[in-house]
């Protein structure tokens, strides 16, 4: 990553107690080609996004390198790390009907009751909130935090609290067996990264211990294989663009008190994902 800032520096200056902590190197997808492909061509379409790049001189698609997020209280907590004209980003704000104050900016979200607030960290890294408090962005901070563990090394990654599994309402159908199966865990972390000619998904939990995961690797391997009977018995061939044939292609294995999963992920769901048909 580019000025040395690991995955860990950005994550730091969260607040993660009890947060599901996801991390994004936007300069390897982008290097790779993945950015353009998901979301390059449809912000590249909108009118209000244009205005934004033409204010402030910033296109996430070419001047952010890298974002750690957390998720916890029904706020957003992020440090995004790229390049940023400041000057132009606090007057677009102001201009939208916000205001900044010592270079701290507070604006309105897109929904009622929510607030963006966002400071310079570092003259390339950023600190944002998105909260009902227009100075969460104050949460923010240098405070020497650790991860729970080393961070994987795909470019995406989420360090998931089981806490967080209880609030899965929104999750597509076809996911809430593996969900359920999970409720137990002690730790989930979600990798995705380039595989040959397509993604991968990796999942690595870790359990209380032996048993508790060779369970969880049943329920794992039990709840694949009823979709995959479900599917046959519909005569239904797994289809590319389809999570559920992401699902199906899953596969498990054990290692002591953790377990290991695996989904490819085919080109066609991407694409389904970034045209939003998904």
């Amino acid at each position: 990553m580019r000025g040395g800032s690991s995955p860990s520096d950005l994550a730091s200056f969260l607040p993660t107690a009890n947060a599901t902590v996801i991390f994004i190197d936007v300069d390897a997808i982008r290097r790779s080609g993945i950015l353009n492909l998901v979301a390059g061509s449809k912000a590249a379409e909108e009118i209000e996004y244009k205005q934004f790049v033409d204010q402030t001189l910033f296109d996430y698609r070419q001047d952010l390198d890298a974002v750690a997020a957390a998720f916890k209280d029904n706020q957003v907590f992020l440090t995004l790390r790229g390049r940023f004209h400041w000057k132009n980003l606090m007057d677009y704000a102001v201009h939208q009907g916000g205001s900044c104050h010592n270079g701290f900016c507070v604006a309105s979200g897109s929904r009622p009751n929510r607030r963006i607030s966002f400071y310079a960290l570092k003259p390339d890294t950023m600190a944002m909130a998105i909260s009902s408090d227009d100075f969460a962005a104050y949460q923010i901070t240098r405070k020497s935090a650790t991860l729970p563990l080393l961070p994987p090394n795909q470019p995406v990654w989420a360090m998931v609290p089981i806490l967080a599994l209880k609030n899965a309402d929104a999750l597509p159908a076809g996911t809430k067996p593996y969900v359920a199966a999970l409720g137990s865990a002690e730790q989930i972390v979600f990798a995705l990264g380039p595989d040959g000619d397509h993604l991968q998904l990796d999942l690595n939990v870790t359990c209380r211990d032996t048993q508790a995961a060779s369970a969880l690797l049943v329920d794992l391997e039990g709840a694949t294989n009823e979709l995959r009977k479900l599917m046959a018995r519909e005569h239904q061939q797994p289809n590319p663009a389809e999570l559920s044939a992401v699902l199906v292609a899953g596969s498990f294995r054990r290692d002591d008190r953790r377990v290991h999963g695996q989904w490819p992920i085919a080109r066609a769901f991407v694409d389904a994902v970034a045209g939003g048909s998904f």
